[in-house]
């Protein structure tokens, strides 16, 4: 059983590298230690539901791959503080190397002084010694002498008594760097054995989502069909809001410094929007990947999934004016709102609150997600400038 578990922390060392600088503070590491767990902890309990709700193979899939994702980071974190250990346990070890040679340098010259003969003499003799002087001028010569004597090997002996406590106290920081080792790599190891169940969990998925290929590629074509309608959906009420916008630049100049102004309220808020939702995770990333089992075939997204453990309001990431609010299959209520010449579109809403030509506040609500069939709520959020796709991603500020 030993040799399993050494096995297995050697592996885990082997098989992640510590991205982190070595700078990073034992605060800082719990600190994100305990974000990591959190998220954890959360998508746990996405799982659970997921798992108890009969879903789609292919969302329990993502929800799976961001939990060993935010497990990875955990194991990452604590492979960081089993090293910040070692360099506590190097570091002491060689500072009481230094200490003791030194201890045992002081202890031999304190005990020639007390096998001196002349300290013989005197702490058998003391005043013998004074009184035997020849004059006053010796007596107190050999006073200041022996008051200097005993200040020296009084230093001597504080020295080595403190030289003795610090030996002590590096010993006992070494002692408690091991514990918190002993206790760190326990902790790893029992994230490594989840990560392994969680890998299993996955491939068993995999598996029988290759068997399934066929109705997958059926499924895969319907939504890029119903992802193309959006697409056009949306490209159309942007070109009619582009071909209103000229016309009115045309008749009024003051129209183009109006929409200047709005452009950059929006742009100067890249890093720094909320997300449309309070909770949930980011379980469709923008671009073109790699479908996650069907090999050799490559899904495309304008925009980003939310997955929510349960429904919840919708909200406006910036100040806008509702520009569309649709209906599309397969992405439900779809709702497009103007920033100037950027626009955020919000889809698989099962209700709307807002109307077009309404305006909309920062934070203010937009419509609503709930569960669907496959037991959890979504949301598709897009952002293009003009007729541009942005990644939304790179404009949220978590």
């Amino acid at each position: 059983m030993k040799r399993s578990t050494d096995r297995l922390i050697f592996f885990v060392f082997l098989l992640f590298v510590l991205q982190v600088s070595y700078g990073q503070s034992r605060k800082e590491l719990e600190n994100q230690r305990m974000r990591i767990i959190k998220d954890i902890e959360k998508t746990s309990k996405e799982l659970e539901k997921t798992k108890s709700a009969k879903v789609q193979n292919l969302v329990l899939l993502k929800t799976l791959e961001n939990q060993m994702g935010s497990r990875k980071k955990l194991i990452n974190n604590l492979q960081y503080e089993v090293k910040l250990n070692e360099n506590v346990i190097s570091t002491n070890e060689n500072k009481i190397q230094s200490l003791i040679e030194k201890h045992e340098k002081l202890k031999s010259q304190y005990n020639k002084l007390l096998r001196s003969s002349y300290l013989k003499r005197i702490s058998n003799s003391k005043w013998s010694y004074l009184l035997s002087s020849e004059n006053l001028n010796k007596l107190i010569a050999r006073w200041r002498y022996m008051n200097q004597f005993e200040i020296f090997t009084k230093q001597k002996f504080n020295e080595i008594r403190n030289l003795t406590g610090q030996i002590k106290e590096k010993n006992e920081e070494i002692l408690k760097a091991r514990q918190q080792t002993l206790a760190v790599i326990e902790r790893t190891a029992k994230n490594v054995n989840a990560l392994e169940i969680e890998q299993k969990e996955k491939d068993a998925i995999v598996k029988k989502l290759s068997k399934e290929e066929e109705k997958l590629n059926a499924s895969l074509k319907k939504s890029e069909r119903e992802r193309e309608n959006l697409n056009l959906a949306i490209e159309k009420i942007i070109v009619a809001e582009l071909s209103k916008s000229k016309e009115k630049e045309k008749a009024d100049i003051s129209v183009i410094k109006k929409k200047e102004i709005d452009n950059s309220g929006f742009s100067k808020n890249k890093g720094a929007l909320d997300w449309p939702v309070s909770s949930g995770k980011i379980t469709g990333m923008f671009g073109t990947h790699a479908h996650p089992t069907i090999k050799n075939i490559e899904v495309s997204n304008n925009g980003i999934d939310f997955t929510l453990p349960s429904g919840g309001p919708v909200t406006c990431v910036f100040d806008g004016d509702v520009v569309g609010v649709t209906s599309i299959p397969g992405f439900n209520i779809m709702v497009i709102i103007r920033h100037g010449s950027y626009y955020t579109v919000y889809s698989k809403l099962d209700q709307a609150s807002v109307s077009k030509g309404q305006k909309l506040k920062r934070g203010q609500k937009i419509g609503s997600v709930s569960e669907g069939e496959n037991g959890v709520a979504e949301l598709h959020f897009e952002l293009w400038k003009d007729k541009v796709k942005l990644d939304p991603q790179r404009w949220f500020n978590h």
